[in-house]
């Protein structure tokens, strides 16, 4: 039996190209070369400190883990020194893996001159995008009257009759 017959029979039992064949070959090769090659070498204090570092590797990993898990965006500082910061921003947990939830609408109303994303992303019919083109018009111009907000683009009669209840200008 050559060469060519196996690599034939071996393609046709896994189902693979005769490159891929080889490429596999090489790794299964490598790895069983770097096993010798390991236990030949015997160095026990080069196993231990392996060891360490992988148990600080995965130690750091799990730590990253938890906290992306209990991030938070947002502010909940109650602190009287930071009040603006605290009444400019809200508390949202991150959840990646959450069902679709309903909007949560302001529980009050919402200073359109004072309001951070966050909050305006509140009101109906308001997302990232829109949020963002109220916080640029404010910069230039302050809302007088909570129908300004119909100077956006995106927001028209249908939306603000959806969202005047939660407007308010100071």
């Amino acid at each position: 039996m050559n060469l060519n017959s196996i690599i034939s029979k071996l393609q046709s039992i896994f189902g693979v190209t005769k490159s891929e064949l080889v490429v596999v070959f090489f790794i299964v090769v490598g790895l069983l070369g770097g096993v010798i090659i390991q236990n030949l070498s015997g160095d026990k204090e080069q196993d231990k400190r392996s060891e360490e570092i992988a148990d600080i590797v995965y130690h750091s990993l799990d730590s990253l883990a938890e906290i992306q898990r209990t991030s938070y965006i947002g502010s909940d500082i109650n602190d009287s020194s930071f009040q603006e910061l605290a009444t400019a921003d809200t508390l949202v947990k991150k959840d990646f893996f959450s069902s679709q939830k309903k909007k949560e609408f302001p529980s009050g109303k919402i200073n359109l001159n004072t309001a951070s994303k966050v909050e305006l992303m509140k009101l109906p019919g308001v997302g990232e995008k829109t949020a963002i083109a109220i916080l640029e018009y404010r910069q230039s111009t302050r809302f007088a009257k909570p129908s300004d907000i119909m100077k956006i683009k995106g927001i028209g009669p249908k939306k603000f009759e959806k969202m005047k209840e939660f407007l308010d200008v100071r």
